[in-house]
């Protein structure tokens, strides 16, 4: 019962914000839950935020031995910055870190670095969705690090198309992620797709229900003083959520 009065209160507060706003994934680009999508942020615009990631889809990111890329027993803060440098163009750096893991030379154990960039290469119109190419953990690409010390890696294309039904908006992405040359897929490879969904009376909130190539996630998501982005949800049953703050350079 406790925990039903708590769900109460942050779908009101939520119901509460002031504005709508399309989403900021667990990745740290734009997406759903985690699920990419082909929207963009305007040009100039900086998010700075978190996402807590379920133990059960936490990976190690030791970069040798036995444990490198296996479950954790436990959860996971990816904390990131993204910018878009033009209105094409979204750059992600992501620092992904294992909770009740110590960073030192006993355990051996440092958290995981990536870069990530998006393109845009097709802009949504009447007939068609937009599209976007996403280079997931490129810095083995560019030989920064070494192949095998990527953890995230992921090369995919998605499309994303906006429709309407009477008072609702639904705002539909398919994508596929794949290897590219000799970097393999790590954190999506296979179709993946979502939707995000409000109502006319409801714009305050949306409702975004993912499939990463992996899980079933859903979540509602709000946005407060047109600055702070948060997302509450779960992945497969298991509570996760995105706190970002986001403002124009």
């Amino acid at each position: 019962m406790k925990n039903k009065g708590i769900l109460r209160i942050i779908f009101a507060l939520l119901l509460l914000f002031s504005l709508s706003v399309s989403s900021q994934s667990l990745t740290g680009t734009r997406g759903l839950i985690k699920a990419p999508t082909a929207r963009m942020y305007e040009s100039g615009t900086l998010a700075i935020g978190m996402g807590y990631v379920p133990a059960k889809f936490y990976k190690r990111t030791y970069s040798y031995g036995g444990y490198q890329g296996v479950r954790t027993g436990s959860a996971g803060l990816n904390t990131f910055i993204t910018v878009n440098l033009t209105s094409f163009m979204e750059v992600m750096f992501r620092y992904s870190h294992e909770l009740n893991n110590e960073v030192n030379m006993t355990t051996q154990y440092f958290p995981d670095r990536m870069i990530t960039a998006r393109f845009k290469l097709i802009e949504e119109n009447n007939i068609r969705p937009a599209f976007v190419l996403g280079l997931q953990d490129i810095s083995a690409l560019t030989e920064t690090t070494c192949e095998s010390c990527t953890n995230f890696t992921a090369t995919y294309l998605v499309g994303s198309k906006l429709f309407k039904y009477k008072n609702f908006y639904f705002d539909v992405s398919f994508g596929y992620a794949a290897d590219l040359l000799s970097l393999p897929a790590k954190d999506f490879k296979g179709f993946f797709g979502g939707v995000e969904m409000k109502h006319n009376e409801f714009k305050q909130a949306q409702l975004l229900i993912d499939y990463d190539t992996t899980s079933l996630n859903i979540g509602l998501q709000g946005y407060l003083f047109n600055r702070i982005h948060t997302v509450l949800g779960l992945m497969d049953f298991e509570p996760m959520f995105i706190l970002a703050y986001r403002y124009k350079i």
